[in-house]
């Protein structure tokens, strides 16, 4: 008899104790669920933040790309008026040497200038005339380079105008 109500008792016990096992079981089950969705969330978070940041650098990496070519055809630009500068210089240089030389001649304005100071002057010494010549030769060359130069400077801007809007 007391072995039959201690196998009575003791399915009884048996089943709660299961029970208890079966609720544990399932709290721990929903826990671990619960951590795992949390850390789902934050790794669907973080591989978000990952891939907002390299598409940062890849548009990134595009401006610096474009501002670089930018700079350097604004450095070839600078450079190109810097060599016409130069040019300009050599060529009124030559242009005084030429017309010095007889090897290029002025235009009739330039040369109308001769004849009326010539005819207003009564007298005039060589060593005058001489300056005078010499004083228009060095005019029409820098009236000649004053006109390259802007004419390199307005290429020069135009090119940067250019090289802004590509």
């Amino acid at each position: 008899m007391i072995w039959s109500e201690l196998r009575a008792q003791g399915w009884k016990y048996g089943c709660i104790a299961l029970a208890v096992l079966a609720v544990a079981a399932a709290v721990a089950a929903t826990v671990f669920h619960i951590q795992n969705l949390e850390l789902g969330r934050d790794y669907d978070a973080a591989k978000s933040e990952r891939d907002s940041a390299r598409a940062e650098v890849v548009s990134l990496k595009g401006v610096l790309d474009t501002e670089r070519r930018k700079a350097e055809a604004l450095t070839a630009i600078a450079e190109q008026y810097e060599q016409d500068k130069v040019t300009n210089e050599s060529t009124h240089d030559a242009l005084v040497a030429n017309l010095r030389a007889g090897n290029e001649r002025l235009h009739q304005r330039w040369q109308a200038a001769i004849a009326t100071g010539d005819l207003s002057r009564t007298v005039a010494s060589a060593a005058e005339s001489d300056a005078a010549a010499r004083d228009r030769e060095e005019s029409a060359a820098r009236a000649v380079r004053a006109a390259a130069d802007a004419d390199a400077q307005i290429r020069g801007l135009q090119e940067v105008i250019r090289a802004d809007r590509k």
